[in-house]
């Protein structure tokens, strides 16, 4: 009975209670276990990107080591990190060469870390480059800026006389390309294609340009690139230093003299410059030239009337506060004062050919530009999340004058005054960038008022107004930006009588009809770096969309434009030009005894290129004949440059050349200024003793893509030689150009209209030295 009374209590409800809670027990061991092991599993991912603090820029190449597990990887060429740890994650040990290594315990996924120079007090450095807000950038080599254009495939200059330039970027010039000085667009004396921008190089620490539409900081002008040129400042000198140089050349007269002195220390910084140039008229290797079926005789190998001088002058300020904040002001003058040869203004006489017997005499016709910069710069808060401000503005006067003997040009009373053009313009710019780890997000303003005058007619008095929102974005090896702008153009119209053959006013000559008017122009632009893996070879894709707005030439000119020898006529009804183009670039450095290369292509596509063309009708003034009109068409653009070099003890090789077709596909014409097919070898040999002689041959192709009713210009090979030695004082160059005085015409001159052939030989002696001075 008790035996039953057991074995009944075995299936009773404590024996359940006991079951259910062994089950239970086991449930939660096994709960245990599972958690136990999910927790081992789980792996913290961390990512980010690590930054210079100074500059703003994505750091390649720093060492990112995670901790507890230890594991390291090394940023990308943006800059972008990904490390992992089993265990978690609890800190990050960041370091980088010539960076203070940096500890961070990040409390989040994503993570930028932004990591300072190590400061180093070495009296002795010398800055070699600094950073441009561009992913393409290419230094212009260390010459004068007209002979640096001229050796670079793909660029070229439109010779304007000594310290004006007109820079030709792959076949474009004027307002569709870009000339920056310290990050501001100058815009003053862009009007047309012989009146050039006031710059001097030689006052500057950096000259570069960039190639091709899609650069958003550099304005809607640079649909086909830019020049840009940086001032001294904190970033991009160091020490006390005064460089300077001198330059006298025969066969082209010339004499050149700079000096700048530069001051960086402690936080602060100045600086100040001059120089001056006195030149000479052209020299050609020819004595006659035809014009309008009319031979003239030229008494020397000279175009008379070409000489005059340039002065420029340079000066800064600039300072580091406390907080890390830079500000700073820099300012800049320039005059050029130059003869205009007579066969621009008019139909020349005989007589008006005769030499002055004096080199750098110049008289009437004659020509004076003027200008008057100064630019803001405060480069400044950063706050804990990484954000960053920039700001910059600037304020510019620029004025051109032409003086030419009174002359009629058709029917009616001559002028009483010499003043045939004054064109004074006010300009206006301003910058603010906001700038975080991801991006940067930016607004820019220009505004331009132009007052016109004198009896040679060109362009009406107008403004114009440009707003800009701009966006760019780095990512793992991709650049992307983008830019919004909407620009106000507004007008003022201009009559004059109109005369018949008997001289009586028989109505009015409307030159130019008043006008106000929105318009919206883009830009969008894809890049990325390629690199190709155990190959040292890397590149560049580029995608640009870019829509640039009729510049107020194009619309409202209406007269004769010296040296283009035509009468222009603008177009009113012209609309945003359009344009679409890819580009790649490739290039291998290699070491001393292999040859390094660099190869660059592009393809263009434009909607309403804009572009001068004859047209059936005839201006009312003796010497202009035949107009030339605005007009939009589509166009095809596509290009080839390339570079290579090979360095073989004291012996350097080098070769360069650049191929260029550009055409309005409704005609088949070729574009203007597209230049012909050219090559360069050069051969340079040196000593122990710093002597080099260098010893370069020109090929320039047969110009067949002709725009202005042109016949083809021939081909041409052009001998250039130069012996320079380089010593502890500073360097000798001496510098033959056109040895051979090979008489050639140059396909994009203003005088070709005129078949005068282009600059013949010329012997140049330049004296360059830079003195470092012990710091205060």
């Amino acid at each position: 009975m008790h035996t039953s009374a057991m074995a009944c209590n075995s299936s009773g409800p404590f024996y359940m209670i006991r079951r259910i809670s062994a089950v239970a027990r086991l449930l939660v061991s096994c709960l245990a276990l599972v958690s136990a092991g999910s927790a081992q599993s789980q792996t913290e991912v961390m990512e980010g990107h690590v930054l210079h603090a100074s500059l703003r820029t994505h750091l390649a190449g720093a060492t990112v080591v995670a901790w507890p597990c230890g594991s390291a990887a090394l940023t990308d060429a943006s800059g972008t990190f990904k490390v992992s740890c089993e265990d978690g994650i609890d800190s990050l040990t960041v370091s980088s060469l010539g960076f203070e290594t940096q500890v961070v315990r990040p409390a989040q996924g994503h993570v930028d870390i932004w990591l300072q120079q190590l400061n180093v007090n070495l009296q002795d450095a010398v800055v070699e480059a600094v950073r441009i807000d561009e992913f393409e950038s290419k230094s212009l080599a260390q010459l004068p800026l007209m002979e640096a254009l001229d050796r670079t495939p793909g660029l070229q200059s439109l010779e304007l006389g000594a310290g004006s330039i007109q820079p030709v970027i792959r076949g474009l010039l004027g307002s569709r390309i870009a000339v920056v000085e310290d990050g501001v667009p100058q815009q003053g004396a862009r009007w047309g294609t012989d009146h050039g921008v006031l710059v001097a190089p030689e006052l500057q620490v950096v000259s570069s340009w960039v190639p091709g539409a899609g650069h958003v900081w550099l304005g809607p002008e640079a649909m086909g690139g830019g020049l840009r040129f940086e001032s001294p400042s904190l970033s991009n000198t160091s020490g006390v230093e005064t460089t300077y140089g001198s330059l006298a050349r025969a066969g082209a007269p010339q004499v050149h003299l700079f000096a700048l002195h530069t001051a960086t220390t402690e936080g602060r910084h100045w600086h100040a410059g001059a120089s001056f140039t006195a030149f000479g008229a052209s020299q050609i290797p020819q004595r006659t030239f035809t014009y309008i079926g009319r031979t003239y005789a030229l008494e020397s190998a000279s175009l008379p009337n070409t000489g005059g001088r340039s002065i420029h002058g340079a000066a800064g300020w600039g300072r580091r506060l406390a907080n890390g904040a830079q500000f700073s002001w820099n300012a800049r003058v320039s005059d050029v004062h130059q003869g205009l040869f007579p066969g621009i203004v008019g139909v020349p006489e005989q007589g008006d050919l005769e030499s002055t017997g004096f080199a750098f005499a110049f008289d009437v016709p004659v020509q004076r530009a003027s200008r008057i910069s100064s630019v803001l710069r405060w480069n400044g808060y950063t706050a804990d999340n990484g954000v960053h401000w920039k700001s910059k503005w600037s304020a510019a006067w620029n004025r051109r004058l032409e003086q030419a003997p009174p002359h009629a040009h058709g029917w009616g009373p001559e002028p009483t005054t010499s003043l045939s053009l004054s064109l004074e313009e006010q300009a206006y710019f301003g910058e603010v960038r906001r700038s975080g780890a991801h991006g940067t997000l930016g607004w820019q303003a220009e505004f331009q008022q132009v007052e016109t005058g004198g009896w040679e007619f060109l362009v009406p008095s107008h403004r114009r107004l440009r707003n800009s929102v701009a966006w760019q974005s780095n990512t793992t090896g991709n650049e992307l930006s983008a830019r919004f702008d909407l620009v106000h153009a507004q007008q003022r119209g201009y009559e004059r009588p109109l005369y018949n053959a008997s001289g009586d006013s028989i109505g009015l000559d409307v030159r130019a009809l008043p006008f106000s008017k929105w318009m919206p122009g883009a830009m969008a632009a894809w890049q990325r770096r390629v690199t190709f893996a155990n190959s040292g070879i890397n590149g560049r894709a580029v995608l640009t969309v870019h829509g640039r707005v009729p510049s107020n030439h194009e619309w409202g000119a209406n007269g004769i434009h010296h040296g283009t020898f035509r009468f222009e006529q603008g177009n009113p009804d012209l609309r945003t030009e359009w344009t679409v183009e890819g580009r790649y670039n490739l290039e291998k450095q290699q070491p001393d005894g292999a040859w390094s290369w660099d190869v660059a292509a592009f393809l263009s596509v434009h909607d309403g290129f804009i572009s001068l063309a004859p047209s059936g009708a005839f201006a009312p003034v003796a010497h202009a004949g035949q107009i030339y009109a605005f007009r939009a068409n589509t166009a095809l653009r596509t290009g080839l440059e390339a570079q290579a070099q090979r360095k073989r003890g004291r012996q350097t090789w080098a070769l360069d050349g650049s191929m260029l077709g550009q055409w309005e596909l409704p005609s088949g014409l070729g574009l203007p200024f597209t230049t012909p097919a050219q090559c360069r070898v050069t051969w340079t040999g040196e000593t122990t003793r710093g002597v080099a002689l260098e010893v370069s041959g020109k090929a320039i192709a047969r110009a067949v893509l002709t725009a202005r009713n042109e016949n083809p210009t021939p081909g041409t090979a052009l001998l250039d030689v130069a012996l320079c030695q380089s010593s502890g004082k500073g360097r000798w160059a001496l510098r033959v150009h056109n040895a051979l005085n090979t008489a050639w015409l140059d396909h994009i001159s203003a005088y070709r209209a005129l078949g005068i052939a282009a600059q013949g030989r010329w012997v140049q002696l330049s004296f360059n030295t830079s003195l470092r001075h012990s710091t205060p």
